[in-house]
């Protein structure tokens, strides 16, 4: 009984030690995009404050929390970095945003919750880096979204990141959500090209409910190839998102594969 309270008591802190790590490289990174927001908007590179801010995020994850990303597939995105395109990708829990520190692109916003909008640091550096917000369930946030989302892609030639199951999904197996149609329909509407990023099943790095956080470990990513929608019809919007669902799917299940035999 009492080496297994010690044992629980030392996961404990473990835990909510890298838990600590992990809030302050967010809010560095965060304070970072602050900093040089007025520089980057007298210069007119206010879409870049984004990447600065993910820039650091990537050092400070590598060398604090000892947590690097292995990319597959890096020259699919940098198509990104040419046009606006939408990037879609799984949503699994916080260590999401250590990966899309490594992959995002230079011009580029991200879709997120509502909430973080409110937070202090965090949120104001969203807002300056000029990221979207929206409230699930509620019509009229969800349609000022795609009006924001289109003039994005079409005037500011910004690409956008979104994650097409619509909220976090920290799946013990990786098994994907349904797909929601609202990444496809602008890519319609847009014509802009599909990246689909396929990210390892985390679940065995972090897990709030086993007090779980992996340090010095790899998180495996793999770009896939971009789909253009120059003639994509409405008609086919649903075969294409049930085909990157299951795209996305096969890449999820290979990278963790390869992540269980350590190779």
């Amino acid at each position: 009984m009492a080496l297994d309270l010690a044992y629980r008591a030392v996961c404990w802190l473990a835990f909510y030690f890298q838990l600590a790590l992990f809030l302050q490289c967010v809010l560095v990174a965060s304070a970072a995009g602050i900093m040089v927001a007025p520089l980057l908007r007298v210069v007119r590179r206010q879409m870049s404050i984004n990447w600065v801010s993910a820039q650091v995020m990537r050092i400070l994850t590598e060398h604090v929390l000892g947590i690097s990303v292995d990319i597959d597939g890096a020259e699919n995105l940098f198509r990104a970095n040419d046009r606006a395109c939408i990037i879609v990708a799984n949503h699994q829990s916080l260590l999401d945003i250590i990966w899309l520190a490594w992959v995002f692109p230079r011009r580029a916003v991200i879709v997120a919750n509502m909430f973080l909008r409110r937070l202090p640091v965090l949120g104001w550096f969203m807002r300056l880096g000029g990221n979207l917000f929206v409230q699930q369930g509620d019509k009229a946030s969800v349609a000022a979204l795609f009006e924001r989302s289109l003039h994005h892609l079409e005037h500011q030639r910004t690409s956008i990141v979104m994650f097409p199951e619509g909220r976090r999904n920290p799946s013990e197996t990786g098994t994907l959500l349904d797909f929601k149609k609202g990444a496809f329909f602008l890519a319609y509407c847009t014509r802009a090209p599909i990246i689909p990023i396929a990210v390892q099943c985390t679940y065995p790095l972090f897990s709030w409910s086993l007090l779980r956080f992996r340090r010095n470990c790899v998180i495996r990513v793999r770009i896939l190839t971009p789909i253009a929608t120059d003639t994509l019809t409405e008609d086919a919007i649903p075969a294409l998102i049930a085909g990157t669902r299951t795209d996305i799917q096969m890449a999820c299940n290979a990278l963790s594969a390869v992540a269980q035999s350590g190779t």
